[in-house]
């Protein structure tokens, strides 16, 4: 489904702005074309903001996307910010008063719905639509304007003021756009001319102008800025300025083409990178992830299905009072895996294999589960990232996730471990929670509510995911009021999550009370050797987590402090979903430094972030968009090979960390931490280099 995203500059428009969302509220676009509102305050001084917010209280199923400038920066700037915060497929502006026609949407949509354009102007001046009759000398501004930008650009547009403007979201977010006030139309008619292979449309449009009486904000000395504009961005012949859209407008990509070759890129890095490194890492063979926690939440499967005992049947258990064997696991990662353990055992059937569950063909399909699993991940964050920063660095942004830290260890040498199905999961909350909000449908609700059961039933704590739901895009106190407004509304679909949630434990009732006669327990309470329960509140080791020497998850992943810097950036310019991933990532930290094994001991890097990295993806590719922007040329160069040498590194260390999972107990110390780095980044081999480490 296509969404097309509304930009609504509006400033001291307070007796508009109702009618407008009413009428952008009622159109209905073709082809099933979902709306994306997004409007933005330019700091006004009238009741603009009451009207705005009144609108959302009254209306919540419309899913106004409200953001604010503290002070005046202009119409531009407005459309800029508008600009960075859509998601749709395509973007359009909608001045905040009367003078356009929202039905008229659907007209602009048609070229690019059929393939044939990629920007399409709404033209004033053609076609035999309705226009109010006012000022002559605007006429002829407009026009001689569009005839002098007609000159630089070598278009033959009719009307290149006009508001409606519809473009491809990924050509119009590659574009740099830096005028502020209403140059925004000649600067981007200039741009864009420059696109090698651009396709611009016209189609006529109404025009119901109004008088200054009736707020028309526009005037002389505008005029004259466009007229600079036109020279300036005309004359202009510093193309950087348009080496954002080399990789998917200059070489004449359309989206689905581009889409597909970065998934066939991805796939190759994906697939061809790791051969080398499964060969490694399973050397014992492929049954050999069946072992520790992996094996506590595989062996449910084999229990069930192979033993046909779930009480008798399992492997890695503890012992109760009286006898009884107890997996303190859950359900939760046998879920995920249910597909890939039953394609072996319908393999091992058709082959002729006997199977006991843990075979070598069921370690097989397990591991290809989770590649799969994880690639999906990494597809749905770049198709996150994609409109927003381009393919290129969208593409870099997933392979440093999954090559520069333990992603890959986790994916690739422990498949059977909970992060990896906990990561696809996180990642699929997130790239479907500006759907619901785009239209909060029963659909959209079971989206989020599926991988959030299960989330649950993996690690009951990874709910915390749902405060992500519930800030997402909210930037102060009366938007989160009227956030909870709108949930408060729709208790139905809470209630609706919370029978999936239970629906989804059912089978963990069943379990727990086969074993211990209640339906729900703490599972890890049963352990009689260690106190497993959160033995730090008042005392959370933060410091030991984020990075201490035995699996600090910034000294073993430490391309991860992109991540952090980005999101400090996004709280700065108040992103959509800053305070939602803040207060999850602060949340998820508090809660890891507070449980009693806060290392996750034996653990190659802090693993238990690895769920979170789907989240934390659009502050690390921010990070990267604000080096790469830079103009200091020594920044560029020193970043490729540090990045580079990141990955390697990572790759290096998890080979040796292969060959003694426990290497980094809680009695290592920075002397220790100091020698494997060194012995990882020597070269060697990396058996040699792991049994030098400790002698």
């Amino acid at each position: 489904m296509h969404v097309l995203s509304i930009i609504i500059p509006a400033y001291n428009e307070g007796r508009t702005i109702h009618h407008i969302l009413d009428r952008v509220r009622d159109v209905e676009l073709i082809n099933n074309v979902a709306k994306e509102i997004i409007v933005i305050n330019d700091c006004s001084t009238d009741d603009t903001e009451e009207a705005i917010t009144r609108y959302r209280d009254e209306f919540p199923d419309f899913g106004i996307r409200y953001l604010k400038h503290e002070v005046n920066l202009g119409k531009g700037a407005a459309i800029h910010t508008g600009i960075r915060e859509a998601t749709g497929d395509y973007i359009i502006i909608q001045d905040a008063d009367l003078e356009y026609d929202p039905e008229e949407y659907n007209l602009l949509l048609k070229p690019v719905l059929k393939g044939t354009a990629d920007v399409v102007y709404g033209s004033r001046f053609i076609g035999g639509k309705p226009h109010r009759i006012l000022f002559f000398w605007h006429t002829i501004g407009n026009k001689f304007l569009t005839f002098v930008s007609n000159m630089f650009s070598n278009l033959n547009l009719t009307d290149m003021e006009t508001c409606y403007k519809l473009f491809r979201s990924d050509i119009l977010k590659s574009i740099p756009l830096v005028e502020n006030r209403f140059g925004f139309e000649p600067e981007v008619t200039q741009k864009i001319s420059r696109i090698a292979g651009i396709r611009i449309y016209e189609v006529g449009i109404s025009y119901y102008g109004r008088t200054y009486d009736e707020g028309k904000k526009i005037g002389w000395k505008d005029g004259f800025r466009a007229l600079y504009c036109i020279l300036k961005y005309g004359l202009s012949k510093d193309t950087s300025r348009f080496v954002k859209i080399k990789d998917t407008t200059r070489i004449q990509l359309s989206k689905k083409a581009g889409l597909w070759l970065a998934i066939l890129l991805g796939a190759f890095f994906f697939i061809n990178g790791t051969q080398g490194l499964k060969k490694h890492y399973h050397s014992p063979g492929y049954s050999h992830i069946f072992v520790s926690d992996g094996l506590g939440y595989y062996q449910y499967l084999p229990a069930q299905f192979n033993v046909k005992n779930l009480k008798h049947g399992q492997k890695w258990y503890l012992i109760l009072d009286d006898g009884t064997p107890f997996n303190k696991f859950t359900w939760g990662v046998a879920y995920m895996q249910a597909p890939f353990y039953f394609a072996a055992e319908l393999w091992q059937k058709i082959t002729g294999q006997k199977s006991d569950g843990y075979t070598e063909t069921n370690g097989f399909f397990i591991l290809t589960g989770a590649m799969i699993y994880c690639f999906l991940a990494l597809l749905l964050i770049f198709k996150m990232l994609r409109l927003r920063f381009g393919m290129l660095l969208s593409l870099a942004t997933v392979v440093l996730l999954f090559y520069a830290t333990n992603l890959i260890y986790y994916t690739l040498v422990e498949p059977a471990m909970s992060h990896v199905y906990s990561f696809f999961l996180v990642t699929l909350f997130v790239y479907r929670t500006p759907f619901f909000y785009r239209k909060p449908s029963v659909a959209n609700i079971l989206w989020l509510a599926v991988p959030l059961a299960i989330l649950i039933l993996i690690r009951q704590t990874s709910g915390i995911i749902a405060l992500y739901l519930l800030l997402y895009d909210i930037n102060n106190w009366k938007s989160f009021g009227l956030r909870i407004v709108f949930w408060l509304r729709k208790w139905y679909m809470v209630l609706l999550t919370a029978v999936v949630v239970f629906i989804v434990f059912i089978p963990q009732f069943v379990y727990w009370h086969l074993i211990t006669g209640k339906y729900y327990v703490y599972a890890y309470g049963y352990n009689k050797i260690v106190d497993e329960t959160f033995l730090f509140w008042k005392n959370p080791q933060i410091g030991e987590v984020l990075a201490g020497p035995v699996s600090g998850w910034i000294m073993y992943s430490p391309i991860m402090i992109f991540a952090l810097t980005g999101l400090v950036w996004m709280l700065v310019k108040k992103e959509a979903s800053a305070w939602g991933t803040l207060l999850v990532f602060i949340v998820v930290l508090y809660v890891i430094s507070s449980w009693w094994c806060y290392t996750f001991d034996c653990g190659f890097g802090h693993r238990a972030f690895i769920d979170f990295y789907g989240m934390l993806a659009l502050p690390f590719a921010i990070a990267f968009q604000k080096i790469f922007l830079q103009r200091k040329l020594i920044l560029k160069l020193l970043i490729v090979p540090a990045l580079v040498f990141l990955m390697y590194l990572n790759i290096r260390l998890s080979m040796m960390y292969r060959w003694d999972p426990c290497w980094n107990g809680p009695s290592w110390t920075w002397k220790h931490y100091g020698n494997v780095i060194h012995r990882a980044s020597v070269g060697g081999d990396y058996k040699q280099n792991y049994h030098q480490l400790n002698d």
